[in-house]
């Protein structure tokens, strides 16, 4: 098996390189309050130096003016320009297309068009490009939180509650996401990706939402397909015009188009796919899910030829 992967199977996860309105705002206003407050320290102990200096008359003024006053002022000022930054990026655009994210231990289950036919897909984010979005996010289990430094800020999936963000993302490419709350002991290991495409390719990958999955067209791949039927698979994943219903688990209708294996943790490949059902918890403490390691050799490389075959 590959190793675990990193930012370089994922996008970049940076709050430095916005490609979002929300994160340019939010870059803007770090920028401002952390050069403001490298002036307001600057200016304080430069008062504090004056007002040490005996043979200076008015130190006490140098005190009021430049340790409270100045900063009073000063801090104020970034107060009411954040409350404003914070009320735009937070506001939520009833207009948009809708996309419902539900955190899990330890994945993402991301549904376009919940409304609608619900298309579903796990793991992985796909945005429109310079169009806005409203991401509805909950949780099925603990307290999550949704954040992906490079497109918008974050926000907490809590339990029982339903919380709306609208995103714009304003550069086509991948970006890293991460669970930021923690939630269990595999929090580190629950990643997401966004992708986000131009217009005639978002639509050309909802289409493909839309239609069944790959047939079984080699006697391996068929053979595959009768294991993931046959060993109780299809209690818990769903594959499109094969199993459909279940919601426990990650859709797998496209699942060998992903970049990653278990929410970020693991390069997708066949090897990571069968050592993935084979012992789960080798490959992601706390994953709910059960090994398969009863299976044999030539079943399990059948299953796992077939998942990486579903794109």
């Amino acid at each position: 098996m590959n190793g675990p992967s990193t930012l370089d199977t994922y996008g970049s996860q940076t709050s430095f390189s916005s490609a979002g309105t929300g994160a340019d705002a939010t870059l803007v206003l770090t920028t401002a309050m952390s050069v403001a407050a490298a002036v307001i320290f600057l200016l304080v102990m430069g008062a504090v130096w004056l007002a040490w200096r005996r043979d200076r008359p008015g130190s006490v003024w140098w005190i009021w003016g430049g340790g409270v006053i100045l900063p009073v002022i000063a801090l104020g000022t970034l107060v009411v320009a954040s409350t404003f930054t914070l009320a735009a990026i937070g506001r939520v655009d009833d207009g948009a297309p809708v996309i419902e994210v539900t955190g899990h231990q330890y994945w993402w289950d991301i549904v376009h068009d919940p409304e609608g036919r619900a298309l579903r897909d796990a793991n992985e984010i796909v945005l429109p490009l310079n169009i806005p979005v409203t991401l509805s996010l909950k949780t099925e289990d603990v307290i999550h939180s949704f954040w992906v430094p490079s497109i918008a800020g974050k926000m907490d999936m809590v339990p029982g509650r339903i919380n709306r963000m609208t995103v714009t993302a304003t550069e086509a490419g991948r970006f890293r996401g991460q669970c930021a709350e923690f939630c269990g002991l595999s929090h580190p290991l629950m990643a997401f990706e966004v992708v986000v495409l131009p217009q005639a390719e978002y639509d050309a990958y909802l289409e493909d939402l839309r239609s069944e999955a790959r047939d079984a067209d080699t006697a391996q791949l068929a053979r595959g397909r009768d294991v993931f039927l046959n060993e109780g698979c299809i209690a818990c994943h769903a594959i499109r015009g094969v199993a459909e219903g279940a919601r426990l688990g990650p859709d797998l209708s496209r699942i060998g188009a992903r970049a990653t294996l278990g929410a970020g943790m693991w390069r997708m490949n066949v090897g990571n796919l069968a050592g993935w059902i084979a012992d789960v918890q080798d490959m992601k403490p706390g994953a709910q899910m059960p090994s398969y390691n009863h299976l044999s050799g030539p079943d399990l490389r059948a299953v796992a030829h077939y998942l990486a075959s579903l794109k």
